[in-house]
């Protein structure tokens, strides 16, 4: 537990610089006059580097509304820490969470924070209950995993590759929102394929998101066989586990097999950029988490929440880039734009990234 909690402070201390910390819980806000709300950002952690620019763009966002006092938890991966986290962000008086649901067995206490009139907004994975939260800013999985198939087919086309195209789906986290969603969407856009027999998917499993288990995963398959013409990878961490093995395999991914993965990793833009790797699907943490925050000041200033007739259920989606080597000179790491678009209801402004 202390080890846990050196961590949280170092993570904190490091991503708040600038902002009013606890030790000044008596200041007032020069926007109100009053103490700042405390509010909790509550996230997997700093483990896929996903998440790192996602605490980035808390961090940002904080500095432009000083009625918010936001604390950063890393709950280190762990659903049952998750859990307590929130817990413990209700019992010390929290105005509100931000949170990045690791899977869905936190959904009960996200909606027993809400019954206890502490406001939830979800980013990038969503409880499994609307009712748990006010808002969930993230984007369409279902349309990005559909995304990453078209791609990646797409490319084997392009490239007359004899049929049938072995395929092997690299999933997420068992039991999170992106790994379910975007395994539903890659389904989809295979499922006409598989039909008619021109696509056999070999192997679906889960790599959790990480470049090493993604890497041992596809070494054991490969160890079987080396006739695989595509890996859909749930995001680039695990593109990048593939694309490690092949070559292990003495296989350059881009010639004889394709690779697409989503987050617009910077390794993976490299990567498209050198041909090793097809595609990826950009869609900003940064402006995930910065939205977020905007959306609790929305609720706790203005009592604004998400109009049901443009975002039925409170969803708040977050644009998206099927990126090839044709525009990934374009794209910036992680997708984060140069100036962060408001959040597209109630009370907002653009504002630089950087």
């Amino acid at each position: 537990m202390t080890n846990r909690r050196t961590i949280r402070f170092a993570a904190t201390t490091t991503l708040l610089a600038g902002l009013i910390l606890s030790a000044c819980g008596s200041a007032k806000s020069p926007a109100t006059g009053s103490p700042p709300k405390t509010i909790y950002f509550i996230f997997t952690g700093y483990t896929p580097p996903y998440f790192a620019p996602m605490a980035q763009g808390i961090q940002k966002a904080a500095a432009h509304y000083p009625n918010l006092k936001i604390k950063i938890l890393s709950a280190n991966g762990s659903s049952s820490t998750e859990i307590t986290d929130i817990h413990e962000a209700v019992a010390a008086g929290a105005k509100g969470i931000i949170l990045n649901p690791i899977d869905s067995s936190v959904t009960p206490a996200a909606n027993q924070a809400m019954a206890q009139g502490v406001p939830v907004v979800t980013i990038d994975r969503d409880v499994s209950s609307p009712s748990a939260r006010i808002a969930f800013i993230g984007d369409k999985d279902v349309v990005l995993g559909q995304k990453e198939a078209a791609a990646g087919l797409s490319w084997l086309a392009s490239r007359h590759v004899p049929k049938p195209w072995h395929v092997v789906i690299l999933q997420g986290t068992v039991g999170s929102s992106t790994a379910i969603d975007r395994l539903k969407g890659a389904t989809e856009a295979l499922a006409p394929y598989v039909a008619s027999g021109s696509v056999k998917v070999v192997l679906s499993q889960s790599a959790n998101f990480d470049t090493a288990t993604a890497q041992s995963l596809m070494n054991t398959e490969l160890a079987k066989s080396t006739n695989i013409q595509l890996v859909i990878a749930g995001n680039d961490a695990m593109a990048l586990g593939a694309i490690n093995a092949f070559k292990a395999h003495s296989i350059t991914p881009g010639t004889t097999v394709g690779i697409v993965g989503a987050d617009a990793q910077p390794e993976s833009l490299s990567a498209i950029a050198s041909g090793t790797q097809v595609a990826t699907v950009s869609h900003s943490p940064f402006v995930e988490a910065f939205w977020a925050v905007e959306a609790m000041d929305n609720y706790l200033a203005h009592h604004i929440k998400p109009p049901a007739s443009t975002f039925p259920g409170g969803n708040v989606t977050i644009p998206m880039t099927a990126v090839t080597k044709a525009n990934v000179a374009g794209i910036s790491a992680w997708g984060t734009p140069s100036t962060v678009p408001p959040l597209p209801y109630g009370t907002s402004s653009p504002y630089p990234s950087n």
